[in-house]
């Protein structure tokens, strides 16, 4: 049974900032997890000079503006609802594997390359072979090295023609865009939580402590030393970050010795985990969002390596099979600002399976399934004219995916007994019923769409409710899982349509048949 607050106030407020490669939200959370006030902020991404598809780079100093924009709009807006006073601690999600250099004056020395980067590959590939290959790796961190990892930038790091060796020795830290978030907002880049230091390919998975065995993917030896002492301290999930930074305060009005403490990061496949109310072992989170991600927890690391693995906060390993192409191929299928109403309406429309149309969704590769290199859509029998039919064989692409992914995480020796869903993509009511038809099984509904912001406040949750007690004498924790009773709600499920399932089963074979195929072509 689910432990209850008692130090923290009922009329507490708990924000999560969900920092993405899209977009940055801050939400602020009534300990019921209904959302009070919101902000929202674009993010541009750096796609190189000249232009280059495959490039994905945030600029860290505006990482910093959004940190601060995002206080100052949270401020403003919880002081015209009276409850600013009310704000105790925030938490935050950001992407997973995206990573940047800051010099001592916390200046940028190099943007953050995004998980989404499609440049990495070769540099992977490298660095591994200096290691002894994948085996060794697994024998050195307890899991694989995927191409996203934060130690690939380390290895593209080394090309001059991309980072001099001036910037590699001005280099005062390397942090993945969550702990520099949290620098930002508390002046406090010394720390990193489990969560991204697990995705940065460089931790242990096993004693969650750095091994500096990885750095031998470096060729260099002058920079397999600076980067052992540019890496920051890994805490406890329990131990906050800090407060809002003084500058911070002096900026918005608030008095730094009372201001919100800020908790260790969540990168966002933790957050989306946390957020889809998916804390023990056998409960899937799918996430809908700008990736596609099918992530669970467990005690023990999987038996296979078709999953990436990363580290829980709070002890377990969380697996994962994460898609480049979620809301970002649906978006390239409908185009900006359409009328989701209408596009719905016309697909329910449609049987199952799209009247014989499918698509092989990939507007980026896809490593998990073998796909590399410049893609893009393939329709079968052809690209139909009609929206309806566009964004019904959409949706069902992104639901196959999923069902791969699922697959994968059974066969590495997961048992499912729960699969929940949310993200942006997870509005559609049809969606829902076309996922949980392809999967024949019954999918949990988050009242809130917010995974990763949700997620990222459920974890500060209780981060400040621990520290509460402590500073009291009581040193029993209160853990995610309470934390997630007390937080996330749950809809009405999505059961399958019976009439659908069958359909799907077929559809499935020859999607499997043609994804084959489409990746035969691109290695012939």
């Amino acid at each position: 049974m689910a432990d209850t607050l008692r130090f923290v106030p009922p009329e507490s407020i708990i924000t999560g900032w969900d920092f993405s490669t899209g977009a940055v939200k801050c939400l602020a959370f009534d300990l019921s997890g209904h959302v009070l006030a919101e902000v929202r902020l674009p993010t541009d991404l750096w796609k190189g000079e000249p232009y280059d598809e495959r490039i994905s780079e945030l600029n860290l100093m505006q990482l910093e503006g959004q940190a601060r924009a995002s206080v100052r709009a949270m401020v403003a807006a919880l002081r015209e609802l009276g409850r600013l006073q009310h704000w105790i601690a925030g938490g935050i999600s950001a992407t997973h594997h995206t990573a940047g250099r800051i010099d001592k004056n916390r200046v940028q020395v190099r943007r953050a390359i995004c998980w989404n980067d499609q440049t990495l590959a070769d540099y992977r590939r490298k660095g591994e072979a200096r290691l002894g290959g994948p085996a060794r790796v697994r024998e050195l961190i307890g899991g694989p090295w995927a191409d996203r990892y934060s130690l690939s930038h380390l290895v593209k790091d080394e090309d001059p023609s991309y980072l001099s060796p001036e910037a590699w020795r001005r280099t005062w830290r390397i942090l993945p865009h969550g702990p520099l978030a949290a620098g930002y907002l508390t002046g406090n880049f010394d720390v990193i939580s489990v969560s991204s230091a697990a995705s940065t390919g460089i931790m242990d998975l096993r004693s969650c402590q750095w091994c500096r065995e990885m750095l031998g993917a470096l060729e260099n030896e002058e920079y397999r030393e600076l980067a052992w002492k540019q890496l920051p301290r890994i805490i406890d999930m329990y131990e906050p970050v800090g407060r809002l930074a003084a500058h911070v305060c002096a900026e918005v009005g608030l008095v730094a010795e009372e201001a919100p403490w800020i908790f260790p990061t969540s990168d966002d496949q933790q957050a989306g985990l946390v957020g889809g109310g998916a804390v023990d072992a056998g409960q899937v989170a799918v996430i809908l969002g700008n990736s596609a991600v099918v992530n669970s927890s467990s005690d023990r690391l999987p038996s296979s390596d078709e999953l990436d693995v990363m580290r829980l906060n709070w002890g377990p390993y969380l697996w994962m099979r994460c898609y480049n192409n979620g809301a970002q191929f649906l978006d390239s299928v409908v185009g900006e600002n359409p009328d989701w109403q209408a596009l719905q309406a016309a697909a329910r429309q449609l049987p199952p399976g799209s009247g014989g149309v499918q698509v092989m969704p990939f507007v980026q590769s896809e490593p998990s399934l073998g796909i590399r290199g410049l893609v893009q859509p393939v329709w079968y029998p052809s690209r139909p004219e009609q929206m309806g039919t566009l964004f019904r064989a959409a949706l069902e692409a992104i639901a196959y995916l999923i069902r791969l992914g699922i697959e994968a995480h059974e066969r590495a020796g997961q048992q499912i007994t729960r699969i929940t869903v949310s993200g942006g993509i997870a509005r559609s009511d049809l969606m829902c019923e076309i996922l949980a038809s392809v999967l024949n099984r019954r999918l949990e509904r988050l009242v809130s769409a917010e995974g990763p912001a949700l997620g990222a406040a459920v974890t500060a949750l209780a981060g400040v409710e621990t520290l509460l007690r402590r500073q009291h004498g009581v040193q029993e924790p209160f853990s995610v899982a309470d934390a997630v009773a007390t937080m996330v709600r749950y809809a009405a499920p999505v059961n399958p349509n019976p009439e659908w399932v069958p359909v799907y089963e077929k559809e499935m074979v020859k999607f499997r048949e043609r994804l084959e195929a489409f990746r035969a072509s691109l290695n012939p």
